[in-house]
Order: C-alpha cells, then sequence, then structure tokens
C-alpha cells in the first residue's frame, strides 16, 4: 500500500502536501483557479535546540489556552471565543505557511552551486491527488507570488499599529488584548513572509518536484460530496441552502461551477494517513480551510 510509504518517507525529510479544496468556477464571467490547502511536513523538532522566539511563541500560546479554561460568562472565556473567531477569518494560507518553520527543513544553500559543480541538492516532494489535480506546481508558484509581498505588507503595517495601543496598558486589571493583537499579526505575517520567501527560493531552483499519491487519491473517492444538480433560481427559494447538509455544501449550491472536492469527515483520515503528530494544527487549520472554501465564492471576509 502507498500510504505507509509515503508517511515513512515523510519523516525523514521535508515534503509538502498538496489538499486541493474546490473545482475550478467562474464569478462574474471570470475564470477563478481552485482553492488547494497545502501542509508542511518536516522532521521533529530538537527541543534541545529551542530558540527563544520559539519558546516565546510556546509561552503565549499556552497562556492563551488558559483563557480558554476559564468558566463560561469568565471575561477570559468570553476574549478566548472572540480571539478564534477572529482566527477563523484569516487566510487560511497565512495559517497553513505560518505553520512551516523554516529551520526544520532542508537548507537552501544546499543547492546554491559553488563554481560550476553543485553541492548536495535536497528534493522537495509536492504530494498530490492525481484525480483530482494536475501537477499543483505551477498554482504552488502562484501562490508564492501572491502571498509573499502580502506578508511583507502585513508585518510592517502591524508593526508600525502597534505603538500606538501602548497607552491602553494604563487600563488597570484588564490585559491590552489590542497590544498584543496587533503583535501577534505582525508576528504571524512574519512567519508567513519568511515560509513563503524560504520555498519560493527551492521553487525557483527546481528542487520542488511533485509526486502523485494513490493513497490521497483514495481518500479523494472516498469522501467526495455528492454531486447536487444546481436548482433553477426562478422556482428555487433562496433559503434552500440553509437546509443542505455539511457534505452538500460541496455542491454548487451557492456559485455556479464551484464545488467542494472533500467533505469534513475526510479530516481525521487524513491525519491518520500522515501521521501527525498530537500537537498539529492540521486538522483545526483544514477545517478552517473547507469553510472558508466553502464560503469564498461569495466575498471573501478575512482579516488582512
Amino acid at each position: 500500500m502507498l500510504a505507509p510509504r509515503v508517511v515513512r518517507s515523510a519523516t525523514r525529510s521535508m515534503r509538502v502536501i498538496a489538499l486541493p479544496l474546490t473545482s475550478q468556477y467562474r464569478v462574474d464571467g471570470k475564470l477563478v483557479e481552485p482553492l488547494t490547502y497545502y501542509h508542511f511536513v518536516t522532521p521533529p523538532e530538537d527541543k534541545k535546540a529551542n530558540t527563544w522566539m520559539n519558546w516565546g511563541a510556546a509561552k503565549a500560546s499556552d497562556m492563551w489556552a488558559n483563557l480558554g479554561k476559564a468558566p463560561e460568562g469568565n471575561w477570559k472565556r468570553r476574549a478566548f471565543l472572540y480571539g478564534e473567531r477572529l482566527v477563523d477569518r484569516l487566510d487560511f494560507e497565512e495559517l497553513a505557511l505560518k505553520s512551516l518553520d523554516p529551520s526544520l527543513g532542508p537548507r537552501l544553500s544546499n543547492i546554491v552551486p559553488h563554481g560550476s559543480n553543485y553541492s548536495f541538492s535536497p528534493v522537495i516532494p509536492l504530494v498530490y491527488p492525481p484525480s483530482v489535480c494536475m501537477s499543483p506546481v505551477p498554482d504552488f508558484d502562484s501562490l508564492l507570488e501572491k502571498r509573499t509581498p502580502r506578508h511583507t505588507k502585513g508585518f510592517w503595517f502591524w508593526l508600525a499599529v502597534t505603538p500606538l495601543t501602548a497607552p491602553l496598558k494604563l487600563i488597570p486589571i484588564i490585559p491590552n488584548f489590542p497590544f498584543f493583537f496587533c503583535v501577534w499579526r505582525s508576528w504571524s505575517h512574519y512567519r508567513a513572509y519568511k515560509a513563503s520567501q524560504y520555498l519560493e527560493g527551492f521553487l525557483h531552483r527546481g528542487a520542488i518536484v511533485s509526486e502523485a499519491s494513490a493513497a490521497l487519491d483514495a481518500i479523494y473517492a472516498r469522501y467526495a460530496p455528492p454531486l447536487v444538480s444546481q436548482p433553477e433560481r426562478s422556482s428555487e427559494p433562496a433559503s434552500t441552502a440553509s437546509h443542505l447538509s455539511d457534505s452538500d455544501m460541496g455542491s454548487s449550491t451557492r456559485t455556479p461551477g464551484a464545488r467542494l472536492l472533500l467533505t469534513k469527515d475526510a479530516v481525521p483520515e487524513l491525519v491518520k494517513v500522515l501521521e501527525l503528530s498530537e500537537e498539529s494544527t492540521f486538522a483545526a487549520d483544514m477545517y478552517r480551510a473547507l469553510e472558508q472554501a466553502r464560503m469564498r465564492p461569495e466575498g471573501r471576509n478575512s482579516i488582512a
């Protein structure tokens, strides 16, 4: 079976998993490229070589999780729930990129030419399901080309806004949430920018190559949403979509030609096939990606 081979290889080196979310569709007559979620599998982190930045991020994550453990109705619990709703509105592309730590992957310097000879050239497989998409390398390149300047701009914008929230620290008892939010948004954009820049370096040197996966094909075949015919607009009430089940949301009931390629039931199976650790944010990020893919054809509603 192909699945174990894919997973064993992933534990030895970095690889990218391409998970197409939607089919190609049109908005106002314009052809829109299908949405794809990219997950990055890297070797496990060396706890002994932990940097102060990783330590600070882990500490902040623990503090945030503790807010969610507060009793219902408590201001800490309300702040946590509101923050989670904000995270749900972040582009899933940003969440995926910022989850990649370049220090855990191969070094770009390993493929820089030295005179007429090349040093050891690592190859990063871009694994994809061939039954639902062609080689995702061009799409991946296009995504990085768009995201790099976006995250550069986002980093500097939120960094400039952060000092303006400092006076709010004078308010007693209540933490300065605006300040922490600005710092977090700046850090998130910075992480996504560094990951995008890192991946572009490998991609432009031909070190990222597509690799078809029968294991992913099997999951897409098993968890494909049922096809539902497009209702006639003249006779179907506008509230029809609200009565559809979660799996039916994969059909083109919102925008002609757009449909999800996976249901949410596929996420636990993907976690199992990829053998992801309990600390991985893949499941939560994938659920967000599927929900955003369902809503995005109607108009994006995300945070800069």
